[in-house]
């Protein structure tokens, strides 16, 4: 499962914004906060929430969590 987040610059961002994130096949899988002097949030699945300063750890943290639940949906044998 891939998971893209796409860019934000806040510097251009007046507001709190919103973007819903989906897999490869459209599924939704979570949403991503990000404002001026608020940071960027993930929240991923229901159940997963980081807060960062950089796109990269927001990238970073949704690659870890989509492999963490590769890694265990293969574990199961599902």
């Amino acid at each position: 499962m891939r998971i893209k987040l796409p860019e934000t610059d806040l510097k251009l961002v007046q507001g709190l914004g919103s973007i819903e994130l989906r897999d490869e096949g459209g599924g939704h899988v979570g949403q991503y906060f990000s404002g001026k002097g608020q940071g960027r949030t993930v929240f991923l699945f229901g159940r997963y929430k980081g807060t960062f300063k950089t796109h990269a750890e927001c990238q970073a943290f949704i690659d870890g969590v989509t492999a963490v639940i590769e890694d265990n949906r293969g574990s199961r044998g599902d």
